[in-house]
């Protein structure tokens, strides 16, 4: 059995660990894992030493149409700088966007990441089994469509998704309409922000093979009990993505019997840089803790 520091020990070690991280924590940038049509795609990993470890997959965000591997290292830092000291090797992924890429692109290039760190797992020193994906926005979407869909080799462990959309048939029916950081009346056709639109290549909701699309992407329709335990984390004063996306999600798993656990933070908005209040940075705790606990032993 591998065990995880525990969080009293992670965190009496953050402000020793940053000389330690750079001695021992390896750095690999911009590794292609895939080549789609003439694209490639990279991703950027840092390795803990020693063998089987645990390891977080993270996925940008960015409206489905923009966003980087790098985000990782920006706005999504608040996170990023607890893994590595508490014993996860790290990797960031890129995939392809929309419009020129359209659902299920992205969910698929994440899928495809996942199998090559499998398959690449011994000499990257991470367990197969012991993988969690993360994401935030349009990559917290991912992520969660990515879990609950896996192919037979793409399955991970747990799920962490901030502030994602799981239910784009809500969505479509929201009114008041939320949508880049404002309320508006529904507009004609349904709820559908501009990256939603590109995302899934309708602006209007209107014809059946739409809502064929609609309903393949809402990941609430995707629940199954036994899929990967999943964390969710939201503002409940984002007006990007309504924290009722991470409700129906959480519901809808849990009629399954699946298990779905669902931080929010009161007062936030859409991005962990604005939870700075004293009564919001509980979060970061809570996130590692859970990955602690789903990822902390190997299977028998």
């Amino acid at each position: 059995m591998h065990r995880l520091p525990t969080c009293s020990f992670i965190f009496s070690l953050l402000c020793a660990m940053p000389g330690l991280l750079a001695a021992e924590v390896e750095i690999r940038r911009d590794v292609e894992f895939t080549k789609v049509a003439g694209e490639s795609l990279h991703l950027d990993m840092w390795l803990q030493p020693g063998m089987s470890n645990p390891a977080v997959i993270y996925v940008h965000g960015g409206g489905f149409t923009g966003g980087d591997k790098q985000q990782i290292e920006t706005g999504f830092k608040p996170i990023f700088e607890l893994l590595l000291p508490a014993g996860f090797s790290v990797v960031s992924v890129n995939y392809r966007v929309a419009p020129k890429h359209r659902f299920p692109a992205a969910p698929k290039d994440v899928q495809t990441a996942i199998v090559w760190l499998k398959d690449q797992s011994k000499t990257l020193r991470i367990d197969p089994d012991r993988l969690a994906l993360m994401g935030d926005s349009a990559g917290g979407m991912i992520v969660s469509y990515a879990g609950a869909r896996p192919t037979a080799q793409s399955r991970v462990a747990a799920v962490v998704s901030f502030f994602g959309e799981h239910d784009f048939a809500l969505r479509v029916s929201e009114d008041p309409c939320a949508v880049d950081g404002r309320t508006i009346p529904r507009p004609k056709g349904g709820c559908i922000s501009g990256g939603m639109a590109a995302f899934l290549g309708f602006r209007e909701l209107e014809t059946p093979a739409q809502q064929r699309i609609l309903d393949d992407a809402s990941v609430v329709h995707h629940v199954y009990r036994g899929m990967p335990r999943y964390l969710l984390l939201h503002g409940t004063r984002d007006y990007g993505v309504p924290i009722e996306q991470s409700h129906s999600m959480q519901q809808a798993m849990q009629r399954v019997g699946a298990d779905c656990q669902l931080v929010p933070i009161v007062g936030g908005g859409h991005g962990i840089g604005g939870w700075t209040a004293p009564h919001q940075t509980h979060y970061k705790q809570r996130v590692v803790d859970w990955l602690l606990q789903a990822l902390g032993k190997t299977t028998p």
